[in-house]
């Protein structure tokens, strides 16, 4: 269990959660508001969620990274072996297309990334499209158990979605919009 995410029709009991949570040690960083319209979520100084957290930039960059390890791998075999440059290609050569291959297979993974939603929340994008609210709480290292209990008990309009959420974000800079 790492991250915990909840729907929330509207919009004010999901900043109180959001603000009764922070009173309690989460910081800004581990929460994480989707919102159709992000201007009001960060007109009201929440956290909303970045393009790490909404895209699949990082999962296909990683993906796109193997693939082109493994094309380029290929591509340096064939010109290795089948004299393509004449005898002028050797070990530079082959490290070269190789590095070639990783670079574009992740530059391409990226990109590809970038134009799709995050496969991990992905099914979850329909309250979204519907103008209601994620909230998106990472919550490694902590009690989700009492975390869990506490937007029970004091926040029951909060709908629990899941606790099996996993996003890549790559450093802890990225975390936040602000």
């Amino acid at each position: 269990m790492g991250q915990l995410l909840y729907e929330s029709d509207e919009f004010i009991p999901l900043e109180e959660t959001y603000h009764d949570l922070k009173d309690h040690g989460i910081e800004d960083k581990d929460l994480h508001v989707f919102a159709k319209h992000q201007g009001k979520v960060l007109r009201h100084g929440l956290n909303a969620a970045n393009f790490w957290y909404k895209t699949n930039l990082a999962n296909s960059a990683i993906r796109g990274l193997l693939i082109g390890t493994g094309a380029g791998l290929l591509m340096a075999w064939l010109f290795s072996s089948s004299n393509f440059f004449e005898g002028n290609y050797g070990t530079s050569g082959f490290i070269l297309t190789m590095l070639l291959g990783m670079g574009f297979g992740a530059w391409l993974g990226g990109f590809l990334g970038l134009q799709s939603r995050n496969y991990n929340l992905r099914k979850y994008y329909k309250y979204v499209d519907e103008g209601k609210y994620l909230l998106l709480i990472d919550a490694h290292g902590k009690n989700v158990d009492a975390i869990k209990s506490s937007i029970k008990n004091r926040h029951p309009q909060l709908l629990f979605l899941s606790d099996q959420i996993e996003t890549i974000v790559p450093f802890e800079k990225f975390q936040s919009t602000h």
